[in-house]
């Protein structure tokens, strides 16, 4: 009889691509809500709407939690929230599409991350997935100019945080319940944000200043939907897999710009596009 646990991972790694397409239209609106709001202000408010949203629908879970879920949930929102938050502030000084593609390396620093917690690390064909994804990422971004600047480090270090988070969150999906893990990864996140924002007095701009429409979006869709996916996802499949579906999200990033604000691809882009989709491929046919 064929396992079960196959079906399980296909369907749980195209869910890990929905949510690299979620994310790839985030980068223009969070770089535009950028210059009304701190990033402090946007990384608490959407979390705390993410946490408020899911404790209140998967509420009754909470009867069965333990000391390990409230670790797991900590551990995972430090590591997101930092990453949200120092990610947000690095758009401050440079582009979306400069950002995306550093953020792309997250998945570099997966495989490294995974064998020291696991003490597993990656197949051969993981790796070789993940070399096909650097370079594509370097490929679809080379016409930038790759020079480090503040931001650039500012998001190479939330990078590490969200590679961080994948390995942990797989860990922590695999031995709790995902939904309260969820809920307690979103409080800690908005935690990391809400330290910096409650010494000096509150949010940067009135509550009738904020822009409602982009923040519900960034705390409904782009988190609460997302963290529920995204937990469950990542305790059934490998988290260098995962690091490797989620660098196709400069590539959906770009095809957002284009369908959405008239941006076009340059050839270096769509080899580098190509490479990214055979680094996926790779990573799922040497699964198989």
């Amino acid at each position: 009889m064929p396992s079960e646990a196959a079906p399980k991972s296909r369907l749980a790694e195209a869910s890990l691509v929905l949510i690299t397409i979620i994310w790839g239209t985030t980068f223009p609106l969070l770089r535009t809500s950028l210059r009304v709001l701190d990033p402090y202000d946007i990384v608490a408010l959407r979390f705390t709407i993410a946490a408020v949203l899911i404790a209140a629908i998967f509420w009754r879970r909470f009867r069965s939690w333990n000391r390990t879920a409230l670790w797991d949930g900590a551990l995972t929102g430090f590591f997101m929230g930092t990453g949200y938050l120092v990610q947000a502030i690095g758009l401050t000084t440079i582009s979306s599409p400069r950002s995306a593609f550093i953020t792309g390396t997250a998945v570099i620093f997966v495989p490294f991350i995974d064998r020291f917690v696991s003490k597993l690390g990656a197949t051969l064909g993981e790796i070789v997935a993940v070399a096909l994804t650097f370079v594509g990422l370097l490929l679809f971004y080379a016409d930038a100019n790759l020079k480090l600047q503040a931001g650039d480090l500012w998001t190479l270090l939330g990078a590490v945080m969200f590679a961080s988070q994948v390995v942990t969150t797989n860990v922590a999906a695999r031995r709790s319940d995902p939904f309260v893990v969820s809920a307690l990864q979103s409080a800690a996140a908005a935690m990391v944000a809400w330290v910096f924002i409650i010494p000096r007095g509150g949010l940067s701009v009135p509550w009738r200043a904020i822009p409602w429409d982009r923040i519900l979006y960034f705390g409904i869709v782009a988190t609460a939907l997302i963290l529920v996916i995204q937990t469950w996802a990542l305790g059934k499949t490998k988290p260098v897999r995962a690091g490797v579906i989620y660098s196709l999200e400069p590539v959906f990033a770009a095809i957002f710009a284009m369908g959405f604000f008239g941006e076009g691809m340059s050839s270096r882009e769509v080899l580098g596009s190509g490479a990214i989709l055979l680094g996926v491929l790779i990573a799922e046919l040497k699964k198989r």
